[in-house]
């Protein structure tokens, strides 16, 4: 990628977290989240998507609110093509549990980059994923879910709209056969983390050595660097996809200092970190399709 070209996505990357954060958090239940998620659907249909709307409920401080997953499918034209997933949560956490300050624990968190970030990759991504889609040999399912960050309140896990998609996808989206995660991607010195899960399950640790691989050889520091204690458990929304046997990736950075604080903001951002991600994605979208690793749940 040309340092002109870098530099541009950057800049749009960056306008992309700032455009939901001027939004204000994006709690289940409020306007920003209601507006947000209008907005990626009306973003998937502009770029040519097959959009699906999955609603669903949560309830947490003690009422009951609408949630929505926002799933966009672009054909490749293939009958029966197989079809990969691209993940990422759209809401905010609507506590800041780990703020320095306890005053300001119970106030939501801006969430530019835990929420933002992945949301502003792959809406910067639907372009070029509409141009693409007839050549890449299979179908892309680009899912916004919701509900991700309300786990250990009131009693909810985490990935509460990825535990729904993934158990009852709708119809004219189906199980995927790959999944791919992205969550907290935009931190400044990004180095990504690898999921211990994908060692206990062998399409799961192929599909992440291949974009791990690749985004190495691309000289991409978030792949290419390495840092202590980088494999690490992690319950996301690549979690209820691979515990039911579809292999799948997921790129994140649990050493972003301002996880879940008030200081989760565009400043504590990198527009190179975003633009690395999306300078792996598009070629590792573009490989050849891997044959034979359809696992069955449960394995």
């Amino acid at each position: 990628m040309a340092k002109s070209s870098t530099t541009s996505a950057s800049a749009e990357l960056i306008g992309l977290v700032e455009r939901q954060v001027a939004l204000g958090p994006r709690v289940p239940g409020s306007a920003a989240h209601d507006r947000l998620a209008d907005e990626l659907a009306a973003r998937l249909d502009g770029a040519g998507a097959e959009v699906h709307v999955q609603p669903f409920e949560a309830r947490f401080h003690g009422r009951t609110v609408s949630c929505r997953n926002v799933v966009g499918v672009f054909h490749c034209g293939t009958p029966a093509a197989p079809m990969l997933l691209l993940g990422t949560h759209y809401d905010t956490r609507p506590i800041a549990d780990r703020e320095p300050d306890p005053r300001l624990r119970g106030v939501p968190i801006p969430g530019a980059n835990d929420g933002g970030s992945g949301t502003a990759v792959f809406l910067h991504l639907l372009d070029w994923l509409r141009g693409e889609a007839g050549g890449l040999g299979r179908d892309v399912a680009v899912a916004f879910v919701d509900a991700e960050d309300l786990g250990d309140i009131d009693g909810n896990p985490f990935s509460l709209g990825a535990e729904r998609l993934a158990a009852n996808p709708p119809v004219g989206v189906g199980r995927p056969d790959e999944v791919l995660v992205l969550d907290m991607v935009g931190g400044r010195d990004l180095v990504l983390d690898i999921d211990a899960h994908v060692f206990r399950h062998a399409p799961s640790r192929e599909l992440t050595a291949s974009l791990f691989r690749l985004g190495a050889s691309l000289d991409l520091a978030p792949f290419a660097r390495e840092k202590p204690e980088r494999v690490k458990y992690i319950i996301s929304d690549q979690w209820p996809f691979l515990r039911r046997g579809v292999p799948a990736c997921l790129l994140i950075d649990l050493d972003y200092p301002e996880w879940h604080t008030q200081a989760d903001l565009p400043a504590a951002m990198s527009g190179d970190s975003l633009a690395a991600i999306e300078a792996a994605l598009k070629p590792w979208l573009s490989r050849p399709r891997a044959k034979g690793h359809r696992s069955s749940p449960g394995s």
